[in-house]
């Protein structure tokens, strides 16, 4: 702690930071103990290239550019890649006399003297930033994996010995394990750490963007430790093997609150792992930027602004829903509003907002709870999804009776909701004069805007980094009531929307390729694509 400290001294004297920013760094790693370099990047105080720049003159080292040699593109056999994570050295290349080690602190002695001990040779540091190092962690990894090899970390099998688990659960090596990919996978901005239980071992997978990749593979005895740490820290039952189990835990990474949602289910070969990573920073957004376009984000503010009447977002399952649902729900949270939410479960806490979450062992769904809301004299309700008769009934029920109500519906575009309720036994004179508008989204990963989708450095040799929001929306005006009321009919009921200028998502998808921003191939797996 006191030399981190003396460093930012340091570079308080040499005009990197201000005295105000010094301090403000010098308070978080107090607070967290996170390695000084991920506080000042997370802060926005310095980039990582001009900290490494300090790093690397501070060494008299260099800053180093390059890639893998064909010697050290897999991590030699006899380093472990937890210890190379933890430490962040590793070797990339060889000189007549030693081994390059890139390492992101240049200070981590012990780090650079544990790696030549197990290399057996001289060691040569140069210093790269924290995203080049993982970078170059997860090619090594990811070449390990092809070529058949197995992270391993010495691990008993216990698994018929809950005593002995729960002390393998505890130990070092799998905590830090655990922490590291937790961490790793927040700095990748991945969704969600998926571990699946093979025959022979367990993949290690990350939702980045919404599309998994594979990160590393464990032994069968380190995953099953790894999923009995999880099921410790969220406080689940780590002898239950059989039936599924969720918990939720809380965890500081990089200087700020994660959330992380668990869900343990068993599976074949062992108990198959989410973990869903929460992260309010990242994740919460204002309506202005959730990229709707100006009819869509219109037709929005208009609909939250009226007293009463039922708002309704569709999609499949990580379309962004309740994403856009939280922004409805900041806008409307001035103070002079009472809002009452029924979740399933929770992902955020907003605050000025009372959240509940459904509980179906004490009989507490969606349906009951909104009835019991209606009680409570709220303003604004937000029932996380309408699924069932009753749900979609008590919905109408509260729109007619003067509450602004907000859900979610499962459908694949915005006109098919009112498709979707009318299924539901929902009469169609009530439909058209409590449904208020209705939106539809999908979520496409951006082309990387550094290469344009050739891949680079940047988004991982991908193409892509980041996601926007392809979204449709409409006002129930009078046309469309009278479209409802007078037997709905969807070739006529698209005709009228289009004429109030209704854009579907497939249209919105073209102008986004064009403009240069997604692919094709894209919009053909979210949307479908039907040419030009």
């Amino acid at each position: 702690m006191s030399h981190d400290l003396a460093r930012l001294h340091d570079l308080q004297n040499d005009g990197v930071l201000s005295p105000a920013d010094a301090g403000h760094a010098a308070e978080v790693l107090r607070r967290t103990h996170e390695p000084l370099d991920h506080i000042l990047t997370q802060l926005g105080l310095v980039t990582e290239s001009i900290l490494a720049e300090c790093f690397a003159g501070k060494h008299g080292i260099s800053v180093w550019q390059g890639e893998l040699d064909d010697e050290f593109v897999t991590l030699p056999d006899c380093l472990n890649p937890d210890f190379v994570r933890r430490e962040r050295v590793i070797p990339v290349s060889r000189t007549d006399t030693s081994i390059r080690i890139a390492m992101v602190d240049p200070e981590n002695a012990a780090g650079l003297a544990g790696l030549g001990f197990a290399l057996q040779a001289a060691v040569d540091p140069v210093v790269v930033t924290a995203s080049r190092f993982n970078q170059l962690l997860e090619q090594a990894l990811e070449n390990q994996k092809s070529s058949g090899s197995v992270t391993a970390i010495d691990v008993p099998d216990v698994s018929a010995d809950t005593d002995r688990l729960r002390d393998i659960a505890s130990a070092e090596p799998i905590i830090r394990l655990v922490n590291s990919t937790i961490a790793s996978a927040v700095e990748a901005g991945a969704s969600d750490i998926h571990i699946e239980p093979g025959s022979r071992d367990a993949e290690v997978r990350l939702r980045i963007d919404g599309v998994l990749r594979p990160r590393e593979k464990l032994a069968l005895p380190q995953a099953l430790a790894f999923v009995s740490r999880v099921k410790v820290l969220a406080d689940l039952d780590i002898a239950e093997r059989r039936r599924p189990q969720d918990g939720r835990i809380s965890i500081p990474v990089a200087g700020r609150s994660v959330d992380l949602r668990v869900s343990v289910i068993p599976s074949q070969h062992g108990e198959s792992l989410v973990v869903r990573l929460l992260d309010p920073e990242a994740s919460l957004r204002d309506l202005e930027h959730l990229g709707f376009s100006g009819q869509v984000l219109s037709v929005a503010r208009q609909a939250i602004a009226k007293p009463h009447g039922l708002v309704l977002v569709t999609g499949p399952t990580g379309s962004g829903k309740t994403t856009t649902l939280y922004a409805f729900l900041r806008e409307l949270a001035d103070g002079h509003r009472k809002i009452l939410t029924i979740e399933d479960p929770i992902e955020y806490r907003l605050s000025g907002i009372a959240q509940s979450q459904t509980n179906a062992a004490i009989g507490v769904t969606f349906a009951s709870a909104l009835r019991s809301f209606l009680r409570h004299d709220p303003d604004v309700v937000m029932v996380g999804e309408i699924r069932d008769a009753e749900t979609a009934r008590t919905a109408v029920q509260a729109a007619m009776t003067g509450h602004l109500v907000l859900s979610t519906i499962h459908t694949n575009d915005a006109p098919s909701a009112i498709v979707r309720l009318m299924d539901m036994g929902i009469e169609d004179y009530l439909v058209a004069s409590t449904l208020s508008a209705v939106f539809a989204q999908r979520l496409v990963r951006r082309l990387c805007p550094d290469c344009r989708g050739e891949g680079c450095a940047a988004c991982g040799h991908d193409g892509y980094r980041g996601r926007l929001a392809l979204a449709e929306g409409f006002a129930v005006d009078e046309r469309v009531r009278q479209d409802i009321q007078t037997g709905l009919d969807e070739a006529r009921l698209r005709e009228t929307l289009k004429r109030q200028g209704y854009r579907p998502m497939l249209d919105e998808g073209r102008d986004r390729v064009a403009q240069g921003e997604t692919s094709e191939a894209e919009v053909r797996r979210t949307v479908g694509w039907t040419g030009a």
